[in-house]
């Protein structure tokens, strides 16, 4: 018998092995294969963004190229320089500034200094300035504020794109390409002044935000030093090298090989979001600076809950060998009183672990209510999906913002925020200024416009708010809990052929996990904010609010700000966990203390600890159901469950002990089957609870 027993806990404990090993081995390859297509594909995205920036800076060489030309073989008369720059500065938007700088006494015999430089104005217009506003021939000294490198460098070293700078003309920091020119009919040693061509750093971040780098990617620009052109991080730009921000070794060593135009890819930390991300850097031809492009590794794998799903059944198959395992190794087929309390501590200690582990994979899931906008390209496609069929009738966008600077909640179904909203609008729109909160609760709000300014073509106005919003909470997997704080933004008037769009362009960061749209102040008390972000929902209403199928306005889609929260474990841990397990193990000890068969008088002693113990039970079970207001069954609330059937159980089995003494099951080893049962039932439930409501939901 014991031989058959062996034999087939052997077969079983092979067949747990391969299981576990085929789980694994699928699950490996799967992900490699994913991983290396979004490599590949990340890569393939670099090399086009490179190719892309390199062709815009491509068209700023050319153009000067051109321009030189023309001045060479006097195809440009010095008298119509003013004329030709404004032509092109009007044909190529991306130009910020375009200006012909002439050697002394090279443009007039009796004039030292003399340059024409047209410029972008804040309207989109160009002014010019005609003639020289100061020495610019003067030996660079920034120490001295001498910002004139521009001109002497290119002067001395040909062609060049300079580092970015302060321009004292233009007032304004400037990423310039310098060209040298010859003097007319290629008369004369050396140049006769050369050609720049401004590009300013914020047309630079213009075409990084462009890119398609999904949910939490962003891209960046670094100069041939090292420095940033163009970042997320508006403090970076100029100011800081990428030597500087990046600690890794691997990072600096990938930047410095790709300014050497070499492509790289490394994986690491992000200096930024602190994220394993993937770098890729790829050189820009035209300039000998780099783009480089971070991107979230988990941004690419399969989804983040099937992921827990098949590393929690790969789990299971190997706690399933461990303890088959562990059956053979300690003979419980001998059945020895030894063998079965290490089997039991076994089993109850696997289904520890396991629980453990499912707190740990679940509890830093992304929840996200409806289509996240992180980036104007994904927020463009979203909009074109809903006026498709009819792009003639596409609605006013009115660019929302928003920042929360404090949160509060006041109950379990509302939330109490403070902070500002804006708005932008064109100047000359009759719409009506303003929005509405559709989930407002109470008579008590704050709405007080405290700015109204006008911005080249718009006009910017900014709301404090303080209100109570309602919101929807789940409190299932307390304390492992999460909400989601949402604020839905609709337009003021329901006429109007209006959608709200979240103003991208005022958040330095837009990836979700660093909060953009929350003060790094804001906070609640026991809850930790992990992401926020904007998306749009299918509009809700479904009615015409009284109005004609033709007077209402459509409204397809529905912004909204939401802010993802995870309450901090600890505290609910020590108020309702530690007290249930201590429960839990006075149970077990007044189990396991001696109890001699046919004494009448244990029944009483059982019920009368049975009835002290309940009661302390339920009076936290109590305050636990106050504190989440819980309508369900919380998660939480399976512990407090089993603890009351294993207190009447163990009553249960003390009457069968003093009244029951002839059973088998209380003859059989001195009632050891209840005692070693206990914990592996008990953690066994807890797992399967676990399971049902973390992972296999």
């Amino acid at each position: 018998m014991r031989r058959l027993s062996t034999l087939i806990l052997t077969i079983l404990l092979v067949i747990a092995v391969m299981v576990t090993a085929l789980l694994t081995y699928g699950y490996l390859s799967f992900r490699s294969r994913l991983e290396d297509k979004a490599v590949a594909a990340a890569q393939t995205q670099a090399v086009a963004a490179s190719e892309h920036i390199s062709a815009a800076f491509g068209e700023v060489m050319s153009t000067a190229a051109l321009l030189a030309a023309e001045l060479e073989d006097g195809a440009l008369p010095y008298s119509s320089i003013e004329t030709r720059l404004r032509e092109i500065a009007a044909d190529r938007p991306n130009i910020d500034g375009i200006a012909i700088t002439f050697e002394p006494f090279a443009y007039d015999p009796d004039l030292r200094l003399f340059q024409t430089y047209v410029y972008k104005l804040p309207d989109g217009m160009y002014d010019a300035l005609v003639g020289a506003t100061y020495d610019y021939t003067q030996t660079p000294n920034p120490a001295a504020g001498i910002n004139t490198g521009w001109y002497v460098d290119t002067l001395r070293e040909g062609a060049q794109w300079h580092e970015p700078f302060f321009a004292t003309g233009a007032q304004k920091i400037l990423v310039e390409y310098g060209l040298p020119f010859a003097p007319l009919g290629g008369q004369g040693e050396g140049p006769a002044g050369i050609i720049s061509i401004d590009y300013t750093l914020q047309d630079m971040s213009a075409l990084i935000r462009a890119l398609e780098l999904g949910a939490t990617g962003y891209g960046f620009v670094i100069s041939a030093e090292g420095r940033f052109l163009a970042h997320p991080v508006r403090e970076y730009m100029v100011n800081r090298t990428i030597f500087e921000v990046g600690s890794d070794e691997a990072l600096t060593e990938a930047a410095r090989l790709a300014l050497g135009g070499a492509s790289q890819f490394v994986e690491i930390p992000d200096p930024i979001t602190g994220e394993t991300t993937w770098h890729f850097f790829e050189p820009i031809g035209a300039t000998g600076w780099s783009i480089g492009i971070v991107l979230d590794s988990t941004h690419f794998l399969p989804d983040a809950r099937q992921t827990v799903r098949d590393q929690m059944t790969i789990a299971l198959a190997a706690a399933s060998a461990i303890f088959l395992a562990a059956t053979l190794l300690f003979h419980v087929d001998h059945f020895h009183f030894t063998n079965f309390w290490t089997v039991s501590g076994v089993f109850s200690m696997l289904c520890v672990a396991l629980i453990a582990l499912a707190w740990t994979l679940t509890n830093r899931l992304e929840v996200v209510d409806g289509t996240s906008i992180t980036s104007p390209s994904q927020m463009d496609r979203y909009l074109e999906g809903l006026t498709s069929a009819n792009p003639a009738a596409a609605p006013l966008r009115v660019p929302t913002g928003i920042l929360i600077q404090s949160l509060q909640f006041p109950d379990a179904t509302s939330v109490t925020i403070n902070g500002y909203i804006w708005q932008r609008y064109p100047v000359d729109s009759p719409l009506q200024r303003g929005f509405a909160l559709p989930q407002r609760t109470g008579e008590e709000a704050t709405l007080d416009e405290v700015s109204r300014r006008r911005i080249g073509d718009e006009e910017v106005i900014t709301w404090y708010v303080g209100v109570t919003l309602r919101q929807s909470y789940d409190p299932t997997r307390f304390p492992f809990d999460h909400r989601l704080i949402t604020i839905r933004l609709a337009p003021a008037d329901l006429n109007a052929a209006v959608i709200l769009i979240p103003d991208l362009d005022a958040y330095d960061l837009i990836s979700p996990r660093l909060l953009p749209g929350v003060d790094p102040q804001a906070g609640v008390n026991n809850w930790s904010l992990q992401t926020s972000r904007f998306a749009y929902t299918a509009a809700p209403i479904t009615t015409s609010l009284g109005m004609t199928r033709d007077e209402a306005a459509p409204r397809s889609a529905e912004l909204r700000f939401s802010i993802q929260a995870q309450r901090v474990s600890l505290g609910p841990f020590i108020a309702y966990l530690l007290p249930g397990l201590i429960a839990a193990a006075m149970t077990f000890a007044y189990l396991m203390s001696g109890h001699e068969p046919g004494k009448a008088e244990q029944i009483t002693n059982a019920l009368n600890y049975a009835a002290a113990l309940f009661f302390v039970v339920a009076v936290i079970h109590t305050a636990l159901r106050d504190q989440v207001a819980a309508v369900g069954i919380t998660y939480m609330e399976v512990l407090y469950m089993l603890l009351y059937v294993a207190i009447v159980a163990v009553a249960a089995n003390i009457f069968a002990v003093a009244r029951r003494a002839g059973w088998a099951i209380v003859r059989y080893r001195n009632n050891i089957a209840p005692k070693v049962l206990y914990w592996p039932v008990f953690a066994g439930v807890m797992l399967i609870a676990t399971l049902a409501v973390f992972v296999y939901c």
